[in-house]
């Protein structure tokens, strides 16, 4: 199905439409509102609420840009709103940096004395809002890195990078991350 026809049958109400339309582009949707989300749970339900926002919304797609902008638009707009109505980030962690921060790592990251939990809860406090206050490319980069895995082709390509430049942003993050969490 081509994306003009694509766009008429959702504006339609056509229901193969919404199947058609989740089958192309769910993964496109999933992308980017993990980048804006930052957690799969909420992503998977952000592209859920764009399925139903574009096929309740299709007409009013005026096809001046391509529909790919216009999903974008709604997407960025969904996971947004996603994000100020919880107001919560999860916490991304390198496996090395959960070794340092946990006393006891074969007890699955929690601690075993209550003074304890609490030390590695506020580095954890700590790692968070780091990670906050960096800027959303180095965020970006960390993210698909160390948290989604991604190759470094994969990312440099998403983000407009040089391979060289990427595994140097990474690098300075890491290391900022580390510094800063030795002087908590």
């Amino acid at each position: 199905m081509t994306e003009n026809e694509l766009v008429e049958r959702l504006r339609a109400q056509d229901a193969e439409a919404l199947t058609e339309f989740h089958r192309q582009y769910r993964d496109r949707v999933f992308a980017v509102s993990r980048r804006i989300v930052r957690d799969e749970w909420d992503a998977e339900e952000v592209v859920q609420d764009v399925c139903w926002t574009v096929f309740r919304k299709a007409h009013l797609f005026n096809g001046r840009s391509a529909f790919w902008s216009w999903v974008f638009r709604v997407t960025e707009n969904a996971a947004k709103m996603k994000v100020r109505k919880y107001r919560r980030v999860p916490v991304p962690m390198e496996h090395d940096v959960l070794q340092a921060v946990a006393v006891d790592p074969t007890v699955e990251g929690v601690a075993a004395a209550p003074d304890e939990e609490v030390a590695y809860q506020r580095r954890l406090r700590e790692m968070q809002s780091f990670l906050e206050a960096s800027d959303e490319l180095n965020r970006a980069v960390y993210v698909l890195m160390d948290i989604e895995g991604l190759s470094k082709e994969e990312v440099a390509e998403r983000l407009d990078l040089s391979v060289s430049a990427l595994k140097a942003r990474l690098h300075r993050i890491r290391f900022a991350l580390r510094e800063h969490l030795a002087e908590m």
